[in-house]
């Protein structure tokens, strides 16, 4: 992260998702239940869902006025980005766009596999990374890293 990029952090809950670039905050009440709901049919994770899913997120993140020319470091402290980076990144706390990207691809060749993989605890974890992944393109986001604390978060 150089000094002349934009700081993002931000929270993406089941109900509503937040956003602080430079002081600025943004909310919007569609959160990670709203982006299943409307792309899962019937319950299921697969390829037309996940088009569905990356269609609906991009609505989402164009609702924001976000200028995508400024790269942007992010930041978070959700336990759902956490169990991203241990599913997809593990002994990892910072995530690059080239990493995320490379992920994603894994994710789409081997989609079953991490479905089951997170069966236990629902779907929500690879919607937050299809999210995560929308995020960083839309935005031009080139990294994003996991804390542990909002105080942590509010000294980077």
């Amino acid at each position: 992260m150089t000094d002349s990029d934009t700081h993002l952090r931000f929270t993406l809950g089941l109900e509503q998702l937040r956003f602080d670039i430079d002081g600025q905050h943004f909310q919007v009440n569609k959160g990670l239940g709203f982006i299943q709901a409307n792309s899962m049919r019937h319950g299921v994770l697969d390829e037309l869902a996940i088009e569905l899913m990356i269609y609906v997120i991009e609505e989402i993140l164009e609702s924001v006025p976000v200028q995508y020319a400024q790269p942007k470091s992010a930041i978070s402290t959700d336990a759902l980005f956490q169990q991203v980076l241990s599913l997809f990144f593990p002994n990892q706390y910072s995530i690059s766009r080239v990493q995320l990207e490379s992920g994603f691809n894994a994710f789409l060749e081997c989609r079953e596999y991490y479905v089951c993989k997170v069966a236990e605890q629902g779907v929500f974890s690879l919607v937050y990374f299809i999210f995560l992944r929308e995020m960083m393109h839309h935005w031009n986001v080139v990294d994003i890293t996991f804390v542990e604390s909002l105080e942590t978060a509010k000294s980077l």
